[in-house]
């Protein structure tokens, strides 16, 4: 069976994170995302994938060439316009035509290598497939009724409040696709959405049936914060590595990988879940607390704490600094006594802004969403949910409590 991922949007809500480069290369447990897909797709006996390109598709090229490395054979189609999920697959419709199943998946999302092969090696059936899952707020995705395992409606961005079965952005489909998304007309939102052409495709007496999946085999990401519940979810089912060094005095308790060269220094404290990325260097006497993954080349040195965050290639966390719930991106380099805030006094859920509205991240704890190469000075600290874009300079002592476009250079209080 052939897979197709949809890998050509641009992910704005993920600013600042995905601004230089395609949000389906960001890191989870240490990965890039849509390797993760890639090898999981394999695993469960997918050999051929056709990727759908488009924001950045040279970095993606680059990155998985012809797929050898993998042990697949990856082939590429670019879409001419990000025009939506439907658009894309007709994109692609070259490629597949000549099969009689095949998989779309959505490359922006993370899959558990469960979830993805119960779903390849599903019973064979004449039926339609989609992957489905329970989330508390089903506002962002396409809500499913369903009956009997059967789809009886798919509606998109349906209001938030209720617990709901949603769309998971994997399905099984066959050439009947195409002709229905040729008939697909643009959504309220200005897209030809997959969703539309299948309930077209229902509307003619096709069955769509559900497979389900539990919870951590998959995390649908469109903001900065789903990526730490995907980087959980990973990090609890990684297998554990240890080829890393460990000075006397290191203390590791639960699943802690220590990937190739890197080296934790004596006095320090990992509580696993941790993932620690080849070369990368950890103490004397820091604190890596469970949900941490730290990229290649990074370092957390004397006195600091991590907790639950993603730390990208090459950032540096020299000394006394505190970082929890964030996500820091490549390059990054922070002051000594630089502080992330996580809580609100109230305890309320902390809200961050995305696309200039403020949004509620539905998370209790949420720190700062760092991009490429930001710097900050010594002792500066950063409001909860705070997003500071790529290249920006945070001045010494300065008080981050709102949103920092890129490339800024400030040195006072951010309001």
């Amino acid at each position: 069976m052939k897979a197709a991922i949809l890998a050509a949007g641009r992910g704005e809500r993920l600013w600042p994170l995905a601004e230089k480069n395609p949000k389906h290369l960001l890191p989870i447990g240490g990965e890039p995302l849509l390797q993760r897909t890639v090898r999981g797709l394999v695993q469960a006996g997918v050999r051929e994938i056709v990727m759908v390109v488009q924001f950045e598709a040279e970095k993606i090229k680059n990155f998985f060439g012809d797929g050898q490395r993998l042990g697949c054979k990856i082939r590429y189609v670019k879409q001419k316009r990000l025009g939506g999920t439907a658009d894309a697959v007709r994109t692609c419709e070259t490629e597949l035509r000549g099969e009689n199943r095949f998989l779309i998946i959505y490359g922006d999302n993370y899959y558990d290598r469960t979830a993805l092969n119960k779903f390849v090696k599903s019973p064979d059936s004449k039926d339609l497939l989609m992957g489905a899952a329970e989330v508390k707020d089903p506002s962002r995705f396409g809500t499913l009724e369903v009956k009997r395992g059967n789809i009886v409606s798919i509606r998109e961005k349906v209001a938030s409040g209720n617990i709901g079965m949603v769309n998971a952005g994997i399905y099984v489909l066959d050439n009947s696709i195409f002709a229905a998304t040729k008939k697909t007309r643009k959504s309220r939102r200005g897209e030809f959405e997959l969703t539309d052409s299948l309930s077209s495709l229902m509307g003619e007496g096709r069955r769509i049936r559900t497979i389900p999946f539990g919870k951590r085999e998959w995390v649908g990401i469109s903001y900065p914060w789903d990526l730490l519940e995907a980087n959980r979810s990973a990090l609890d089912t990684d297998e554990e590595v240890r080829d890393g060094e460990t000075e006397p005095g290191v203390h590791l308790k639960g699943s802690v990988s220590l990937s190739k060269g890197s080296r934790v220094k004596s006095g320090s404290y990992i509580e696993g879940p941790v993932y620690v990325g080849e070369g990368a260097v950890v103490g004397p006497n820091a604190y890596l607390r469970p949900g941490t993954a730290l990229g290649k080349g990074t370092k957390v040195g004397a006195g600091c704490e991590v907790k639950n965050s993603i730390v990208m290639d090459e950032a540096k966390i020299p000394h006394l600094c505190y970082v929890g719930n964030s996500v820091l991106g490549t390059g990054v380099s922070l002051g000594a006594g630089t502080i992330t805030a996580n809580l609100k006094f109230n305890d309320s859920n902390v809200e961050s802004r995305v696309r200039g509205r403020l949004t509620d991240s539905g998370q209790r704890k949420l720190g700062a969403i760092l991009g490429d190469g930001v710097k900050t000075g010594i002792n500066v600290s950063i409001f909860p949910g705070v997003k500071i874009g790529a290249d920006a300079w945070i001045g010494p002592g300065a008080i981050v409590r709102a949103d920092v476009p890129s490339e800024v250079r400030v040195s006072h209080r951010i309001n």
